[in-house]
């Protein structure tokens, strides 16, 4: 599934519409700079604001009006589009999350300044600046993107107006002053963009290198153990950067019903630990906690701390170092490659790592790493596709409909007398009839042997990894008519929709198909190619099979 199809509507959180800008559900709109002697506080520029008609409507936005905003090369880095809001939002120290969308011609980071006051302060200005945040990721150019700001402050503050900045990274050459668009502004708890064309979504940069010295905080390994063999461990000590991508490693192996524990190699302490795991591989990680315990539905499966407690439901301290209770995968579970998230991060449940400005999976010294677990049950399907050959179990039984999984696997192939086998083709993993990735977890892999003669084959238990299919190749053996009483030195090669006919002395011939149907007569002498389609013919009289 290409990139631009991976498109979701996320959150299910109650929340509240800020601005739609359909309607005047605002104060006011105007334009605010940080910077005391900024033209636009001096009132040497006008600012250039408007609500205008959606200029890039598609299936993310399709609503008629936007906030227009032109950014000023005249402005310093926090110069950006003022919402004067009819209600104010109450803060506290417990962080929400405003989301904007957000349309602009480059991309980068972006910021919101949010501007209020303290009820029990009557004289303190409501425009007196509260917070001053940057989103949670930096913002791809050309697209509507939901841009998402952690908000919070003490329990007296009010917000009453929002500072959109669509540009903090520098002062714009001369050249480059753009138009940024906003629209539907609300606020609620969840952190997660509304909508992504990612999977598996990060609350900052793949490529984030660590922040924080690795002799004081570090992920240095993952250990995964179970009560029914599993075993996997992986080295992160020499990771540079806070997220990990292992999914193209040997995944972990895990069966049905099997209780997991994973075990954090962690430097540092008074950190906490999560597992995830993507239930149903869609690409997402959905959390549903429920008195302090995760629901049978829940991807998150297990943690050491999360608001007081463990993934068991008991109480545990916020100072733990300890690995998360272990958790069981239930037995009705759908054999399968999922993706599993193991992350170090401070008392977040968000897969996606703590986005809270103050104390982020970047700036806490946590991390994320993500690999493959490969569900199995004690058997997978076996299908052979075989076709002109006869192909029996090892003790020349019928071959079965399953085989143990993680076993090599023997069978007997006898190819008929006017065939040579060539090799096999093994397809191998879940979901034969779907694509190979999904969400960017391989589902199935696709690998050819090569053979030089039939009898007992064994396929190598690194291939039964999953349900296999199984195809024989194979080509037809070369087919010569030699010394006959009419045409002497008359020689017939089969091939792949075609015959080939040799001779050197100039012969008439005939191919007959065997229905009596003839499709080619001729005279020749050196060399000829006739193309025919697959089946059996006669050359003047003489058997020949093409394949």
């Amino acid at each position: 599934m290409g990139a631009a199809a991976l498109l979701w509507a996320l959150g299910g959180y109650a929340e509240t519409t800020l601005c739609q800008f359909e309607e005047t559900d605002y104060s006011d709109i105007s334009t605010y700079d940080y910077w005391d002697k900024s033209p636009f506080n001096t009132g040497k520029l006008t600012g250039q604001i408007d609500v205008v008609d959606n200029p890039y409507s598609d299936d993310i936005n399709g609503s008629g009006k936007v906030l227009a905003f032109q950014r000023s090369r005249y402005g310093s880095h926090l110069y950006g589009a003022r919402i004067d809001l009819t209600t104010p939002i109450a803060l506290s120290p417990t962080p929400q999350y405003i989301h904007v969308l957000m349309y602009k011609p480059v991309s980068g980071r972006v910021a919101l300044v949010g501007l209020g006051k303290r009820n029990d302060w009557p004289d303190q200005p409501a425009t007196t600046v509260q917070f001053v945040t940057p989103a949670t990721k930096e913002l791809d150019a050309n697209k509507w993107v939901d841009a998402v700001f952690s908000v919070y402050g003490n329990d007296a503050a009010e917000l009453h107006s929002l500072v959109i900045v669509p540009d903090v990274d520098s002062h714009l050459a001369t050249e480059t002053d753009y138009v940024a668009y906003f629209d539907e502004i609300v606020i609620n708890d969840d952190s997660q963009q509304r909508f992504t064309f990612d999977p598996y979504p990060l609350n900052f940069e793949a490529t984030q290198e660590k922040t924080r010295p690795t002799e004081e905080r570090n992920l240095d390994s993952i250990s995964v153990s179970g009560n029914m063999g599993a075993m996997y461990r992986s080295n992160l000590a020499d990771v540079s950067t806070v997220y990990a991508d292992k999914t193209s490693a040997d995944p972990i192996l895990l069966k049905v019903g099997e209780s997991v524990t994973v075990s954090f190699g962690y430097t540092g302490s008074w950190m906490h630990r999560y597992v995830y795991l993507d239930k149903g591989n869609d690409g997402r990680f959905d959390v549903d906690v429920q008195n302090n315990v995760p629901t049978a539905s829940s991807d998150l499966v297990a943690y050491s701390y999360l608001s007081g407690y463990n993934s068991t439901g008991a109480s545990a301290l916020n100072s733990t170092s300890s690995d998360p209770p272990a958790f069981t995968l239930s037995s009705d579970m759908t054999p399968g490659f999922y993706r599993i998230r193991c992350k170090v991060d401070w008392d977040s449940s968000v897969a996606a790592g703590n986005p809270n400005s103050d104390n982020s999976i970047v700036a806490n010294g946590g991390g994320i790493v993500d690999y493959l677990a490969n569900v199995h049950r004690d058997n997978v399907a076996l299908n052979v596709v075989a076709r002109m050959c006869e192909v029996t179990a090892a003790d020349g039984s019928n071959l079965p409909a399953e085989i143990p999984f993680g076993e090599a696997f023997s069978f007997n192939i006898d190819m008929d007398n006017d065939y040579n086998i060539t090799g096999l083709e093994i397809k191998h993993g879940y979901n034969h009839e779907g694509e190979e990735y999904v969400f960017g977890n391989r589902q199935w892999k696709v690998d050819n042997v090569t053979l030089e003669e039939d009898g007992l084959i064994t396929i190598p238990a690194e291939y039964i990894d999953g349900d296999v299919a199984i195809t024989i190749l194979f080509e037809n053996k070369p087919t010569s008519i030699q010394d006959t009483e009419e045409f002497d030195g008359l020689r017939v090669i089969a091939g792949e929709n075609q015959i080939e006919l040799l001779s050197n002395e100039e012969v008439d011939y005939s191919v007959v198909h065997v229905n009596g149907a003839c499709y080619a007569t001729g005279r020749f002498a050196g060399r000829e190619v006739i193309s025919l389609p697959a089946g059996v013919y006669f050359v003047n009289g003489q058997k020949c099979i093409v394949r």
